[in-house]
């Protein structure tokens, strides 16, 4: 499980969304978190999300709005089989 606190400094909504996971939006109720496939970050506010790292490859991570895609709200998140020993 990877823990992600994404914090919104502007004045505008991010729309996060990251391919192949899900994110558990961390409201405070435990195992009742709600399960999304984009968090909405609202202008001047912070939104905690727990995304359980379960599907190994290569998963686009980015603001669902093409103008902030295209000005560098897009990045790549790589995901890896854990190592055996």
């Amino acid at each position: 499980m990877v823990r992600f606190r994404y914090v919104n400094q502007t004045m505008m909504n991010h729309p996060i969304h990251i391919h192949g996971l899900w994110q558990y939006l961390d409201i405070g109720a435990g195992a009742y978190n709600p399960k999304k496939h984009v968090i909405n970050v609202r202008p001047g506010t912070t939104a905690v999300v727990d995304v359980p790292a379960d599907a190994v490859g290569e998963w686009a991570f980015h603001c669902h709005l093409l103008y902030h895609m295209d000005t560098g709200m897009f990045r790549k998140l790589i995901v890896e089989a854990p190592d055996r020993e």
